[in-house]
């Protein structure tokens, strides 16, 4: 066993560098193994009854540790379904996964637990250097990899641009308009008898709608035959940078000074990434400098230029900007894209909820239904309760961020005496969550929108921010929370009420591993118009 653990761990060095790496990444393996064994000796299963290492399960021996980071390594493709049996092995309590090379990781999975990283400690639990080491590249200094004086300035100025009502209706009308053109593409390859990739068009739909609300810019992806450069590097990276937390920090900086495998074709991405988010900078800024009305330009570029972090000048770091707008891109584009391609992946399996749906759309909504209406406003869809409940249900069972991860700046004693020590990475599997019983009920894995809805009174059922995790929690929670489940309610709401949408072989689609949770490849539909319909 020992033995295939070395010989697969030389594959994977082979396989993902050049040659000439394997032989010195086996020697960093055997040193930090060797100084590992001697700085822990016997006394790392000796823990103090409250640590979180009571729970952790691990024998004796190392090769436990050295077969999880192998796993990590190697094959960590369905990471999140593996996870979750952890978790169901110790039954909700806080545990500690231990690989080489990285720092310890306390699992914590009870709404309490939660509360106290992300409310009660917050100022305890930071996103922290390491994270900033890991994630840096790319997101440099957004708000998804700051802390302090920065992460309050961009979460103050943004929040700006989603609470204003009069900014939410500007940001409908946008949506509304993107929603026809995502419905008539989705109509003629119906009427034309093509499957789409769904996934895909629900990628460029969302990133054209995003650009214009918070940049006051349209990319016009779903008008090109190929998919953006960009889309293509933008997917890639996030994928490059979860690798990072999966392998010891010294092979990915190797790997990155190397400038071989994966750190090779991070940074080329990265490059594309910086191209087309300069652009849409630069076409942002010269739209502000000729635009005859103040409202005419609000939008996340004018905001911050508008706010200027550093007091001392009147020019704006453009590193920085640069980097604000590259993490809400992320929020904008992922969040919203992944949750639709996996709803219609849920509903495919469950025609009984499109069926519900469909009836609360014409009780609610009958123009919308007889074409009457073309897409419904902020107020309308407000209506739709049964239709909010399953995006809900979908949104539970396939979390955008599906792991969080905060560091501990000091050592924090939790509510229920879980010690977490200064380092140690505190992370929250809500995908694993989604699925526990003991937080969700014996129907936990189950897509089952009726779980939301109040059986006497109608009404949705409101779950705490630290039980329903989706959005975050605390200080840190989702700033477009409400402008997403709008976007959503008015796409299916559109698309639903003149489309019928089947996801081929949904019960093959799956996961890729990712900082959220796109699908892995395609994701292709058939589609076919409810009635004849000019788009």
């Amino acid at each position: 066993m020992v033995l295939q653990s070395w010989i697969d761990l030389v594959q994977l060095v082979k396989t993902d560098t050049i040659h000439v790496v394997s032989g010195v990444a086996v020697v960093f393996l055997a040193l930090q193994i060797a100084l590992w064994l001697r700085s822990k000796g016997s006394s790392w299963t000796k823990v103090a009854p409250n640590v979180a290492l009571k729970a952790t399960g691990l024998s004796s021996s190392p090769l436990p540790i050295i077969n999880t980071t192998l796993k990590f390594a190697t094959n960590p493709g369905d990471f999140h379904d593996w996870l979750l049996m952890r978790c169901k092995d110790f039954q909700g309590r806080p545990f500690v996964m231990r690989t080489l090379g990285r720092p310890d990781v306390v699992i914590l999975t009870t709404p309490e637990s939660i509360e106290d990283v992300m409310k009660t400690h917050f100022e305890s639990f930071p996103k922290g250097d390491y994270q900033y080491q890991l994630l840096g590249d790319t997101l440099g200094n957004g708000i998804f990899a700051t802390d302090g004086t920065k992460w309050v300035h961009q979460r103050k100025v943004a929040s700006h641009l989603f609470t204003a009502r009069s900014l939410r209706e500007s940001m409908t009308q946008v949506i509304r308009k993107h929603t026809v053109v995502l419905r008539g593409i989705l109509h003629d390859a119906g009427t034309q008898s093509k499957s789409v990739n769904l996934f895909d068009l629900f990628n460029r739909f969302t990133i054209d709608a995003f650009t214009e609300i918070g940049f006051g810019v349209s990319t016009k992806s779903m008008d090109m035959e190929d998919q953006h450069p960009f889309q293509k590097a933008f997917d890639r990276v996030q994928r490059m940078m979860v690798l990072r937390f999966f392998r010891p920090v010294w092979f990915w900086k190797l790997q990155r000074v190397l400038q071989v495998g994966a750190e090779r074709q991070l940074r080329e991405d990265v490059q594309t990434i910086n191209r087309m988010v300069l652009d849409i900078i630069a076409q942002s800024m010269q739209q502000r400098n000729v635009g005859s009305k103040a409202s005419d330009t609000v939008n996340l570029v004018s905001l911050f230029l508008d706010n200027n972090y550093d007091k001392t000048t009147e020019d704006f770091d453009p590193q920085y900007l640069r980097d604000i707008v590259v993490n809400f891109l992320i929020a904008g584009r992922d969040s919203t894209a992944q949750a639709l391609t996996w709803f219609f992946r849920n509903v495919t399996m469950h025609p009984e909820v499109v069926a519900k749906i469909r009836a609360e759309i014409k009780g609610v909504l009958p123009g919308l239904m007889t074409g009457e209406m073309d897409t419904p406003t902020m107020d309308q869809v407000q209506q739709l309760t049964y239709l909010e409940a399953a995006l809900k249900e979908s949104l539970r069972l396939y979390p955008a961020v599906p792991v969080s991860s905060r560091v501990a700046a000091k050592d924090v004693v939790l509510s229920d005496g879980t010690l977490i020590r200064k380092g140690q990475s505190a992370n929250i599997p809500e995908y694993a969550r989604s699925r526990m019983e003991q937080f969700w009920g014996p129907d936990a894995a189950s897509y089952n929108p009726d779980r939301w809805i109040d059986p006497v009174t109608g009404k949705l059922i409101t779950f705490s921010s630290y039980q329903f995790f989706v959005f975050n929690a605390g200080p840190r929670t989702c700033l477009g929370m409400h402008l997403a489940l709008l976007e959503m309610k008015i796409v299916v709401a559109s698309l639903l009420s003149h489309l019928d949408i089947e996801v081929l072989d949904p019960e093959k689609v799956t996961y890729d591993l990712s900082l959220t949770l796109p699908v892995r490849g395609q994701m292709r539909a058939h589609v076919v118009p409810l009635r004849a319909h000019a788009y």
